[in-house]
């Protein structure tokens, strides 16, 4: 009892000291009833021929499948005879960041044949296309392996079976809460379970090729049944990959939040008065080409960094990045056109500007 007492104040003093140093930029506290917030989540559905892994799972957009209660997320496969229901629920079209730290905190499911996961993949997903777009696989786990934890990078250097992957043993995953998280800067992804890192991304020299990190990425989350990974072969059937413990009716993920974190400070602001200047370096910040039919450069001037947002017309945060270099390069290409407008915070100072998406 002391021990798990010691474990939960400890936990709590490393999120504190977490949001002493950086802003709560988004998140979702699952405090509603029924299904998810449609602001903030979206659903892939149906069986899409495996998922590009086997899966035999059918997604389905149903509050049997995932819907909010008692303050959590609950994303639940049901057995329907011998075929199986579940929910992915992603951020995509409705909030992306560049940078910071995601947490994740949840309960997952227990039994064979489950494979749930916490993950991110890069916002220009469709012009891109898989892997080139990155993938980070926050968390994932297989029911016939229970407790092993693993944390991923695909890229096209090494994607599909990535050798840019490390795992952690945890006893206790289907019943006690522990959070998920990852931490991407320019340099690196640092992957932790209850804050204790265990596996860092960092590779020396950065291509296109092993760093597509330079992007936007939005988040999902979904448990699947089955597939390449998550089937074991004891159970399979028909050449499937449907290995599924036969007992098991029902497999629960409970996500009891998701929370995107990014620096509240940088060197120098937008109206830095030691020597950046003030108003003069706000008509200095442009956005370019606008219109634009897809990817757009935040310009600004060298040594300024500022946070920055993207809102659509309904005044939702639809992206959120980090300018720290004089260029930086935003891809809207899956956004539906309209007009957007842009805003740079730093220091105080703030910058907006309308972007039009043709």
């Amino acid at each position: 009892m002391m021990k798990s007492l010691v474990s939960i104040v400890l936990l709590g003093l490393a999120q504190n000291c977490l949001a002493q140093q950086d802003s709560l930029v988004w998140s979702d506290e699952f405090n509603g009833s029924g299904a998810p917030d449609q602001t903030k989540w979206g659903y892939d559905l149906g069986t899409n021929n495996g998922w590009g892994n086997n899966e035999i799972q059918n997604y389905t957009n149903s509050t049997q499948n995932s819907r909010q209660s008692n303050g959590c997320l609950i994303i639940q496969a049901q057995k329907y005879g011998s075929s199986w229901t579940s929910a992915r629920l992603l951020t995509r079209y409705k909030f992306s960041f560049t940078y910071g730290t995601v947490i994740f905190r949840a309960k997952l499911p227990a039994g064979i044949g489950t494979w749930p996961a916490l993950w991110m993949l890069g916002a220009n997903l469709g012009t891109a296309g898989w892997p080139a777009c990155g993938e980070v696989d926050v968390m994932e786990e297989v029911g016939k392996d229970p407790g092993m934890i693993h944390g991923s990078i695909h890229t096209p250097s090494s994607y599909g079976n990535t050798i840019n992957t490390a795992s952690k043993l945890l006893g206790n995953v289907d019943t006690v809460f522990h959070s998920y998280q990852v931490k991407w800067t320019p340099q690196k992804i640092e992957f932790s379970i209850d804050s204790v890192a265990y596996y860092t991304y960092n590779p020396p020299v950065k291509t296109s090729s092993n760093w597509p990190f330079d992007k936007a990425c939005f988040l999902i989350m979904n448990v699947a049944m089955g597939g390449n990974w998550g089937s074991d072969p004891q159970y399979e059937t028909n050449g499937l990959k449907n290995g599924i413990y036969p007992g098991l009716s029902s497999a629960t993920m409970t996500i009891d939040y998701v929370r995107v974190y990014q620096p509240k400070t940088y060197p120098y602001g937008i109206g830095d008065p030691a020597g950046k200047g003030s108003g003069g370096m706000l008509d200095k910040i442009n956005l370019s080409p606008n219109p634009t039919s897809g990817k757009v450069l935040i310009i600004i001037p060298a040594g300024i960094y500022a946070t920055g947002n993207i809102f659509n017309v309904s005044g939702r945060n639809i992206s959120q990045f980090t300018a720290n270099s004089p260029v930086t390069e935003i891809d809207l290409s899956d956004f539906p056109k309209g007009l957007y407008c842009v805003r740079l915070e730093s220091e105080g100072m703030t910058f907006t500007k309308k972007l039009i998406l043709e």
